[in-house]
């Protein structure tokens, strides 16, 4: 935290910002040798947008060097430049150590509910303590969702030095935690310690969710706090998180507690990962010997429930189920459904539909899997009626299923699209929004991540008709993802020129014409990757539009002769240009089947090779995809083709969901 900055600022710099920022003038009197006084006008002449720009960032330069002089120079030319407050906030941040509370709070009624003020009062609470000054730091102090875990813990820091006995109990909510905690609150922690606030019992809670978080280091350090027993009840847990097979041995865990029972919990779900039909022959041994919570119980069996169904053990999951109603969740009647699904068990299907919560069974995904159903057992169901009334009602609907049901019955797809027409009275009211200005110029001019807190705060509590407004500005700035995010935010899902837009047209055009991927697909895949947003990046590492991981985009680059630089893949053009190719790579590979291609493209294509080699008959297409058994990935490739459909409609190629040859080569 730079709280020394300004010590290091010259007087004379002080002085000439000073006079800057809180004064004004347009005119000087000049005194003349013919003592008459002349007005010289000071006021300098409007400057465009563009040469704005250009001083802001000169300005930026200059203050980060402590350039004042020039400082001062840029920003007396940038008048109502809407990025002015950004070098304000920065100039209070580096005086915050020295500055009078006043002129703090003075920007802060002035930008009162902007993320500016967030900032600037977190900035300020660091500093205050820094400063140890706990009244001030409580004055300003909110509890609420914009607080750090560090300013969590100096609230509760300033409390206690204040007396109040309460802040004490509020502690290990902060402690217990899966995750390392930041260095600000060692001194919080250890206050507490000292004070006996440390119990085994609670570095049991931490430990436990620790492990639970796969934070082994973590875990490791927190048997510190830990007695003789409770250390050998953290071994137990480590010893069967490593060697499942070792909850066998019922002698090692017979000791009735809770920690006990947590330990033996944890192994039966390792194990049940491993052997699901042994896992729960041993947990109902456990189970006739412990007293188990009724929570714990029931997280465990519908742990191994689940695992009983993904390796294919039905009968003895269903048993599991009959018995008790509290382990009937959807997730894993859906389970059962695909499984049905896998064995062609369309009896087996029907009935476990029938057991989803109501609310589930009307979704486009189920109501499609009844109809299937009834229609390859020549069925009708009395409460849904007949599969083609069934498939009727679905096909009215813009969604994977709902296309599915138009093929079944050879109907044109239902697009409901409404373009978007944005009143001219709401767009000029959000355009002028001083936050919406804010977020256009920082955008515009690369500041990315301000840009993004600053639409946070312009949105949130913007009507229906402001979001399309919102949604609109952002695609003619060319921010597409915000144009989506606001479809989204205001349920505003029949526009589909702002929900999908043609983003990089030309990109996409010229590298499919040297390619055989479809501009569709291109546009689907960047869709679904990341929604148009050319510096996303995943906690895997994948990166921008197309979302490439920098190793497939290198071989990639080699095969095809293209030069690569891996910061390039936030570029769009380069990163279209080797996602592409990438996805060209699949589609030859897989003989053009989009099915397989988008599955390789986010599972990977070792994994497709699995699944297609796993199945133990020959399945139609649309099982084969509601059985993908990644949900993610399911999801993925069931997004990737309604993606394409759309697409299809937005650049007048009509395309079919899926292709004759698509739907035979998975048989």
């Amino acid at each position: 935290m730079p709280v020394s900055f300004t010590r290091k600022i010259c007087l004379r710099g002080l002085v000439v910002l000073a006079a800057l920022l809180f004064t004004t003038a347009s005119a000087v009197a000049v005194s003349t040798s013919s003592n008459k006084t002349t007005h010289i006008d000071l006021q300098p002449k409007p400057l465009s947008l563009a040469n704005k720009r250009y001083h802001y960032s000169m300005a930026k330069s200059s203050l980060a060097k402590g350039e004042w002089e020039n400082f001062t120079q840029h920003y007396a030319l940038l008048g109502d430049y809407p990025l002015v407050p950004y070098l304000d906030y920065a100039i209070l941040k580096y005086q915050l150590p020295d500055l009078p509370l006043a002129k703090v709070d003075s920007f802060l009624h002035k930008h009162k509910g902007s993320f500016l003020e967030i900032r600037l009062r977190q900035q300020l609470l660091y500093t205050l303590a820094v400063k140890r000054q706990w009244d001030d730091y409580l004055a300003y102090y909110k509890n609420d969702e914009s607080n750090t875990t560090e300013l969590q813990c100096y609230a509760l820091y300033a409390r206690i030095m204040n007396r109040d006995h309460a802040a004490w109990d509020e502690i290990p909510a902060i402690w217990v935690s899966g995750k390392s905690l930041p260095k600000e609150c060692d001194p919080l922690f250890t206050r507490w310690k000292k004070k006996g606030g440390l119990t085994e019992e609670i570095a049991w809670q931490r430990f436990n969710a620790a492990m639970q978080n796969h934070k082994r280091s973590l875990a490791r350090y927190i048997t510190n706090f830990m007695g003789e027993k409770y250390k050998r009840y953290a071994d137990l847990y480590v010893r069967v998180h490593q060697s499942p097979y070792t909850i066998r041995k019922h002698r090692n865990f017979s000791e009735q507690s809770e920690p006990m029972q947590q330990v033996i919990a944890h192994g039966i779900k390792r194990y049940a990962r491993l052997k699901p039909k042994d896992a729960l022959y041993h947990w109902e041994l456990y189970e006739a010997q412990q007293l188990f919570s009724s929570e714990l119980s029931t997280d465990t069996k519908r742990y191994i429930v689940k695992q009983l169904v993904r390796k294919g053990y039905l009968d003895e999951a269903e048993k599991m189920i009959d018995n008790s109603q509290e382990l009937r969740s959807n997730e894993v009647v859906a389970g059962f459904i695909r499984e049905s699904l896998k064995q062609k068990d369309w009896e087996k299907a029907l009935q476990w539909n029938n057991l989803l919560d109501k609310q589930l069974q009307l979704s486009d995904r189920w109501l499609y899997w009844r109809a299937r159903a009834l229609t390859e057992l020549n069925q009708e169901d009395p409460v849904y009626g007949k599969p083609k009334q069934i498939y009727e009602n679905l096909a009215q609907n813009r969604s994977f299923y709902g296309f599915l049901a138009s093929d079944v019955l050879n109907l044109n797809y239902s697009l409901e699209f409404i373009p978007a027409e944005v009143r001219p009275s709401t767009l000029h009211v959000v355009e002028n929004n001083p936050v919406m200005q804010r977020v256009k110029e920082l955008w515009l001019t690369g500041n990315t991540e301000e840009a993004r807190y600053e639409w946070e705060f312009a949105t949130k509590d913007m009507s229906t008709h402001e979001l399309l407004a919102a949604g609109y500005l952002a695609r003619e700035w060319g921010w597409y993802y915000k144009g989506i995010r606001a479809m989204i935010a205001g349920n505003l899902w029949d526009h589909l020129d702002l929900r999908f837009p043609l983003a990089y047209r030309e990109e996409v055009a010229k590298i499919s014409s040297s390619t055989n991927v479809a501009e569709t697909l291109i546009f689907a895949i960047a869709r679904q990757e990341s929604a148009f947003y050319e510096s996303a990046h995943s906690s895997a590492g994948a990166m921008g539009l197309m979302q490439l991981m920098p190793s497939t985009a290198r071989q990639t680059a080699r095969k095809t002769g293209i030069a690569y630089k891996q910061q390039d893949l936030y570029k769009a053009e380069q990163n279209i240009t080797l996602g592409s190719h990438y996805l060209n790579q699949l589609l030859e590979q897989y003989n053009g089947n989009r099915i397989l291609a988008a599955a390789a493209y986010n599972a990977g294509p070792h994994r497709v090779k699995r699944w297609t080699q796993e199945k133990d008959t020959e399945l139609p297409f649309d099982i084969w995809i509601e059985i993908i058994p990644f949900q993610e990935t399911r999801g993925y490739v069931q997004n990737v083709l309604a993606f394409s459909v759309i697409y299809g409609y937005r650049l007048g190629k009509p395309e079919p969901l899926i292709t004759e040859s698509e739907a035979k080569s998975l048989l």
